[in-house]
C-alpha cells in the first residue's frame, strides 16, 4: 500500500494559522457586509427621510406664512404695508412649491409620489386663489372687505390652504414613519451582526485552542522529547561530547531526537576518520612542500631562459622592422617611377597622334597645291585663247590682249609658286612621316619600359608585403614568448605560494588534530571505508 503524503510541521502550522485567519476573515467580511447595510440605511435615512421631513415641514411653514401674510394684507390700512404683505405671501407660496418639488424624488413608492403630486396641486390652487385675492386687494384696497363674494372666495382659498397644509403634515408623518422603520431595521441588523460575529468569534477561539493543542502534540512527537531535553543534547554535541546516551524508547524514527542520535553516531565515525586522516594529510603536505620548492627552482630557471629568448626575439623584430621600412621606401619609389614612365608613355602617345595629324594636314596641303597648279594651267590656256581672239579682233581687241597677257603672266607666276610649295610640302611630308615612324617606335619602347617598371613595382610590393607579414609573425611570436615568460614568472610565484601554503597546510593539519582532540567519543568509533 502506498503511504499518504505526510505534511511537515511548518505546513501544518501554516494551515492552522490559515484556518484561524479564514475564520477571522469570515467574521470581518460578515461585519463589513452588515456595516455596509447599516451605512446604506443611515445614508438613505438622512438623504431621503430626514431631508423629506425637512422639505415637507418647510412647505407647510411656507403655506402657513402665506395665509398669514394674506390675512395681514386685508387688515392693514397702509397701502405700502399691504403690498409688502402681498409680496411676502407670493414669496412663501413660491417657497412652498419649490420645497414640494424637492420632496417628490425622495419617495421610492409610487403612492408617495402621488401624494406629493396631490399636495402640489392643492398648493397651486391655493396660490391661484390667493393671487386673485391679492390682485383685487391691490386695485380696490380695503373696500373689497365689504364684498360678500370676495370674502366667500377668500374663505374657500383658506380651505384649500388648510387641505394643502394637512397634506404636507401627512407627508411629514409618512417620512417620519419610514425613518422609524429604517431605524428598527438598523437595530435588527445590529443585533444580528452582534450575535453572528459573537458566535464566529467563539468558534474561532475554540478552533485556535484545538489547533494549538494538536500542533503542540505534533511538535512534541516530531521533536521526540521535550524541547529542553533536545536543547541539552544539542549543547552537549556543540561542546564535543559525543558520548551522551539518548533514551530512544517510544521515539519515532522521524523525530528530531532520533535524527540527533543518528547524527551523534555519524559524528563519532567522522571524527575517528578525521583522527586517522589528519596524520596522512600532514605527511602529504610535507611532501607537497618539498616538491613545490624543487618545482619553484626549475620554474625560475625556465623563466630566465625565456627572458633571454624574449630579448633575442625583440632584436630580430627590430631588424625585420627596419627591413620592412626600407622595403616600403623602395616600393614607394618604384611606384613613383612607374607613374613617371606611364606619364612618358602618355606623352609619346600624344606626340604620335600630333605627328599623324601633321602628316594628314601635309597630304591635304599637297592636294590643294596640285589644285592651284591645275587652276594656273587652265588660266594660262584661257589667256592664250584670249590672246588669239584679241589678235583676230585687230585694233579693237588690243586692250583685251594686254589684259590676257597680264593674266597669263599671273598664271605662270602662280604655277611657279605652286611648284615651289609642292616641293616644300613634299619635303615636309617626308619629314613628318619619318617623325611619325620614330614616334611609333618610341611609343613601343615606352610601352615596354612601363611594363617592365610595373613588373618591378609589383615584385617590390610583394617583397614589402612579405616583409610586413614576416614582421607581424615575429611580433606574434614575440608576444607569445612574452606571454609565456609572464605566465612562467606567475607560475614561479604560484609555486612559491603553493610551497608556502603546503607548509601552512601541514601546520593546519596539526591544528586540526589538536581541535579534534576535544571530542569525547566514549566507545571506539566504527570506521566506514
Amino acid at each position: 500500500m502506498k503511504k499518504g503524503v505526510r505534511l511537515g510541521l511548518g505546513v501544518k502550522m501554516i494551515m492552522a494559522f490559515l484556518l484561524v485567519a479564514a475564520m477571522s476573515a469570515l467574521t470581518g467580511a460578515l461585519g463589513v457586509q452588515l456595516l455596509g447595510q447599516v451605512n446604506a440605511m443611515a445614508v438613505k435615512m438622512f438623504n431621503q427621510e430626514v431631508a423629506g421631513v425637512r422639505h415637507a415641514s418647510q412647505a407647510q411653514a411656507h403655506m402657513t406664512a402665506a395665509g398669514r401674510a394674506a390675512a395681514n394684507a386685508l387688515l392693514v390700512a397702509d397701502k405700502g404695508a399691504r403690498i409688502s404683505e402681498i409680496y411676502f405671501m407670493r414669496d412663501h407660496l413660491d417657497g412652498a412649491q419649490a420645497e414640494l418639488k424637492k420632496l417628490k424624488p425622495l419617495f421610492d413608492s409610487e403612492e408617495g409620489r402621488l401624494a406629493v403630486e396631490q399636495v402640489i396641486g392643492l398648493t397651486e390652487r391655493y396660490a391661484a386663489a390667493l393671487e386673485d385675492y391679492a390682485a383685487r386687494l391691490e386695485t380696490e384696497g380695503m373696500q373689497v372687505s365689504a364684498d360678500p363674494d370676495y370674502l366667500q372666495a377668500l374663505a374657500q382659498a383658506h380651505a384649500i390652504g388648510e387641505q394643502a397644509e394637512t397634506g404636507a403634515v401627512a407627508l411629514v408623518l409618512q417620512k417620519q414613519n419610514t425613518s422609524s422603520a429604517l431605524a428598527d431595521e438598523t437595530t435588527q441588523i445590529y443585533q444580528f451582526a452582534l450575535s453572528q460575529m459573537g458566535a464566529l468569534s467563539l468558534v474561532g477561539a475554540l478552533l485556535a485552542i484545538v489547533l494549538g493543542a494538536v500542533l503542540a502534540r505534533g511538535l512534541k512527537r516530531q521533536l521526540g522529547a521535550e524541547p529542553r531535553d533536545v536543547v541539552q543534547v544539542t549543547h552537549a554535541v556543540a561542546k564535543g561530547d559525543l558520548s551522551h546516551s539518548l533514551n530512544l524508547r517510544k521515539v519515532s524514527k522521524s523525530s528530531v531526537l532520533f535524527a540527533m542520535h543518528h547524527m551523534q553516531t555519524a559524528l563519532r565515525n567522522v571524527v575517528g576518520e578525521v583522527h586517522q586522516s589528519s596524520d596522512e594529510v600532514a605527511s602529504g603536505a610535507r611532501h607537497i612542500a618539498e616538491g613545490s620548492i624543487d618545482l619553484a627552482q626549475r620554474t625560475e630557471q625556465q623563466a630566465q631562459s625565456l627572458l633571454e629568448t624574449v630579448a633575442t626575439m625583440e632584436a630580430l623584430a627590430q631588424t625585420v622592422d627596419r627591413n620592412a621600412s626600407v622595403a616600403r621606401d623602395v616600393a614607394q619609389k618604384a611606384t613613383l617611377a612607374r607613374e613617371r614612365a606611364e606619364n612618358g608613355g602618355e606623352a609619346v602617345e600624344t606626340l604620335v597622334n600630333v605627328m599623324q595629324r601633321i602628316d594628314a594636314s601635309s597630304q591635304r596641303v599637297t592636294e590643294i597645291v596640285a589644285l592651284i597648279d591645275e587652276l594656273a594651267f587652265q588660266t594660262n590656256i584661257l589667256a592664250l585663247n584670249a590672246a588669239v581672239e584679241a589678235a583676230r579682233a585687230g585694233q579693237q581687241g588690243k586692250g583685251f590682249a594686254v589684259v590676257a597677257a597680264e593674266v597669263r603672266h599671273l598664271a605662270q607666276r602662280s604655277a611657279t609658286a605652286a611648284r615651289d610649295i609642292r616641293h616644300l610640302v613634299q619635303e615636309s611630308v617626308a619629314v613628318a612621316g619619318t617623325g611619325s615612324r620614330i614616334a611609333g617606335q618610341t611609343r613601343v619602347m615606352m610601352t615596354e619600359v612601363v611594363d617592365e617598371v610595373r613588373q618591378v613595382s609589383a615584385l617590390i610590393h610583394e617583397i614589402s608585403e612579405a616583409t610586413d607579414s614576416q614582421k607581424t609573425g615575429i611580433q606574434q611570436v614575440n608576444s607569445a614568448v612574452s606571454s609565456l615568460s609572464s605566465v612562467t614568472q606567475e607560475n614561479a610565484v604560484l609555486v612559491h605560494d603553493v610551497a608556502a601554503r603546503a607548509d601552512g597546510l601541514s601546520g593546519q593539519a596539526a591544528s586540526l588534530l589538536s581541535v579534534i582532540s576535544i571530542f569525547k567519543l566514549g566507545t571506539k568509533p566504527v570506521l566506514q571505508r
